[in-house]
């Protein structure tokens, strides 16, 4: 796919980059509200579609650019996209999500927080006692882990929604409607896999030409890209008093980051994952340090929510991080 542009014009690239991310981004949306009314009509919760659907849909962006990466060869993209997506998950999103709304925590919605933090620690610290690589198993332990996980969600959602279920109405929707939204499942899909492929082949030589790391421009841009679902998400829900349904889809989308993209990534990879340097001595702390401030916020807090100093900190740190991959 790069060889489309390896002879085309900087600008040319630019444009196509864009308009890839834009479709990328938006029909990720089109599959995830499709499959959010199919799954209501099975008769599937609120609550579990928000832990289980929302967050793999919302994923589905950083997904599909990683497995394009990898069938490229690009092993540095794919994770550089991972990483780089549950950073700007935590940082900017979420801090932008505070400025426009209340967004509730309490020690209860610590716990997806504590496996996001401990998955992220323990791929950290094998990798630096490991030479900066990180052995395909622990990408196997963690698409494994994956099921079990939405099975817990699927019976804790259920087990809370028990008392509602006799009020909760199936959405009623005709046999022809009912295809159509399928139709748009898979079409959809198959946008963002083609879509994908454009993003991750300019990101390739625009890194070529650029002389800048595919990593890096992958942890920034195209993560700040690929998480333009995540956003939309959590402005809409603050803005109607959904502050609790963000903050848990933000987590979630981060932890699937982990589960389902990053462990794509260490699993499927041509060759063993090597971590560049630059993530040892900087992308991983970054991340390790949001996640330890976002649980000394979630304990300390006395309103039981994240306050609008704390969003700013939040986007503080995001500049800081983009700022450093930039010029540094």
């Amino acid at each position: 796919m790069d060889q489309l542009f390896t002879h085309s014009p900087i600008f040319i690239i630019i444009i196509v980059f864009l308009i890839a991310l834009f479709i990328l981004s938006k029909s990720a949306d089109y599959l995830t509200d499709s499959a959010i009314i199919i799954s209501k009509y099975i008769g599937i919760s609120d609550m579990i579609i928000g832990a289980t659907i929302v967050s793999l849909g919302t994923s589905l962006p950083e997904f599909a650019t990683t497995i394009s990466a990898l069938l490229s060869g690009s092993n540095e993209l794919a994770l550089g996209n991972a990483l780089g997506s549950i950073i700007t998950n935590t940082s900017i999103i979420l801090g932008i999500g505070i400025l426009y709304g209340s967004i509730p925590v309490s020690k209860k919605s610590a716990f997806n927080v504590w496996i996001t933090f401990l998955g992220i620690g323990i791929i950290y610290l094998i990798s630096i006692l490991n030479h900066a690589a990180i052995p395909r198993f622990i990408g196997y332990i963690l698409l494994i882990t994956l099921p079990i996980f939405l099975l817990f969600s699927f019976k804790k959602g259920n087990n809370i929604d028990t008392n509602f279920q006799e009020n909760e109405k199936k959405e009623t929707i005709t046999m022809n409607k009912l295809l159509i939204l399928i139709t748009k499942v898979i079409i959809s899909a198959l946008i963002v896999a083609l879509s994908s492929s454009f993003l991750v082949a300019t990101v390739q030589v625009s890194a070529s030409r650029l002389g800048v790391s595919e990593a890096i421009i992958s942890a920034t841009i195209v993560a700040l890209g690929t998480s333009l679902p995540e956003l939309s998400t959590v402005i809409t829900s603050a803005k109607k008093g959904y502050g609790g349904l963000a903050f848990g889809n933000l987590i979630g989308a981060s932890l699937m980051n982990i589960l389902l993209v990053l462990s794509t990534t260490i699993s499927f990879s041509k060759t063993t994952l090597l971590v560049p340097k630059s993530f040892l001595l900087f992308h991983f702390p970054i991340a390790i340090i949001i996640f330890l401030y976002l649980l000394y916020c979630i304990y300390n807090t006395q309103k039981h929510e994240l306050t609008k100093k704390e969003g700013v900190f939040f986007i503080i740190i995001y500049l800081a991080y983009l700022l450093y991959n930039l010029f540094f």
